[in-house]
């Protein structure tokens, strides 16, 4: 629902060969925004705007100052008064037919003139102004997002319905502050100019507290230690996360979706069975209580399953993985990672070579109980026969003269080094290694093969 409502508010012919209706050239780039109050209506304004023009008040503009100043800690553009004839974007005001009580034109780039075409907004005289709330900060946050790139979401292929379109500042149905955008609206600007650079501190967000997450910077963390419930959260750009279950709608309980252009470093999950994922940036996430499953994904990541049967994944990159107290499954995945199963019966799991690094980087095991196991029921030992082969424990030994069977997929523990030794190809040589301390010999019943 949230792609469909950011086409929905930006259209699908915001831009051509010739023209692109935003402030900006492409997206994600920001845009500074220079804005006069219209002294006088313009030479070829219809009859009833020469008529009935009006200047604004000091409240009036200090209404536009605020619908302003929201805007750009929403999205990455930055309003900048001037002169008449150096802005982009007029305000003015006459007396209004009927029920109409606003217009706007969008800005927008020329692009065979490679130059920035102005805009205006126009509010009925009649309104009243307050920077609180009420009909007309509202009508010039909403002339704005007009002039801005937005449109209204109840029209195109892509239109809202119920109270996806209600949730909207650019409907006529909208159910929110007068002071404020909706979050679809926020997500569509957001799209177009970026994230603003708001909350550049080391900033902890509450799962549940915000529908949109969005954050210019600094080390960050979105924390559910607290919920009633299980949680999902994905710190992936874009990703929705959420408690006790996902719903199609950000608008739902306990919905919440981390901003395109957000990065968010850190998680914390609740004391239910959760499921964590981190992003491409190097991450600290913690399971609390509970069964959970932690995948670290990209980036030197730090996982701790905590209390509970947990299953850990770094993924890709140099990870570090805890399991602290209960039945841990740990899996590194590629890159050398350091491997704690803490208490608990353990597996640590390897799925194939790729997991194991090569002879100068690879994983290491660093508090192997007797009653931990080390799994490799995934792993084909060697790829060049059909069907799964599986790895050979050739035991114990203070050397590599232990590697003489000639086959692919044999190992042995090195009691001098406290390191498994793999022979991939069967040349007898060691080709990876795998740390492990914490005992001085290893049975082949510690290996599911």
């Amino acid at each position: 629902m949230s792609t469909r409502a950011i086409l929905a508010l930006r259209g699908v012919n915001g831009e051509t060969e010739l023209y692109r209706d935003y402030a900006n050239k492409v997206d994600g780039e920001g845009a500074v925004i220079t804005f006069s109050f219209m002294t006088a209506p313009p030479v070829d304004s219809s009859s009833k705007k020469q008529a009935t023009f009006s200047t604004y008040s000091a409240q009036e503009k200090a209404t536009v100052y605020a619908a302003l100043g929201y805007i750009s800690s929403i999205t990455n553009v930055t309003f900048v008064e001037s002169d008449e004839g150096n802005s982009l974007l007029a305000f003015g005001q006459y007396d209004m037919d009927g029920d109409i009580i606003g217009s706007a034109s969008p800005i927008y780039y020329n692009k065979p003139l490679g130059k920035f075409e102005a805009g205006y907004v126009w509010s009925d005289s009649q309104l009243k102004y307050s920077t609180k709330g009420g009909e007309g900060i509202h009508n010039i946050l909403h002339e704005v997002g007009h002039a801005i790139g937005l449109q209204h979401p109840f029209e195109g292929p892509y239109a809202l319905k119920g109270k996806e379109l209600g949730s909207s500042a650019m409907s006529y149905s909208y159910t929110g502050p007068d002071n404020k955008m909706g979050v679809y609206d926020i997500m569509a600007l957001q799209s177009i100019y970026g994230t603003p650079n708001v909350r550049m501190g080391a900033t902890k967000y509450k799962l549940g507290n915000d529908k949109l997450i969005f954050d210019g910077g600094g080390v960050d963390t979105l924390d559910a230690s607290t919920a009633k419930y299980k949680v999902g959260i994905n710190l992936n750009p874009g990703a929705s996360n959420y408690i006790n279950k996902k719903a199609s709608s950000v608008l739902s309980d306990g919905q919440a979706i981390i901003g395109q252009s957000t990065t968010i470093e850190n998680a914390k999950g609740s004391k239910y069975n959760d499921t964590i994922t981190g992003n491409a940036v190097s991450n600290s996430l913690k399971g609390g209580a509970g069964n959970d499953k932690v995948y670290g994904g990209l980036g030197d990541d730090r996982l701790y399953g905590e209390s509970g049967n947990d299953l850990l994944s770094g993924g890709d990159g140099m990870d570090y993985l805890s399991g602290s107290t209960g039945n841990d499954t740990i899996w590194g995945g590629a890159g050398a990672d350091r491997l704690y199963g803490g208490s608990g019966k353990d597996q640590f799991k390897f799925n194939s070579y790729g997991d194991l690094g090569d002879l100068s980087s690879f994983d290491r095991i660093y508090d192997f109980r007797n009653d931990d196991k080390i799994n490799f029921r995934s792993f084909d030992a060697n790829s060049d026969v059909a069907g799964r082969q599986k790895l050979t424990f050739l035991g114990n030994s203070s050397g590599d003269w232990k590697l003489n069977a000639h086959k692919a997929g044999q190992f042995y523990y090195n009691t001098v080094s406290d390191a498994l030794v793999i022979d991939s190809n069967g040349d007898g040589a060691a080709d990876h290694y795998i740390g492990v301390k914490g005992v001085t010999s290893m049975k082949a019943a510690y290996f599911m093969l």
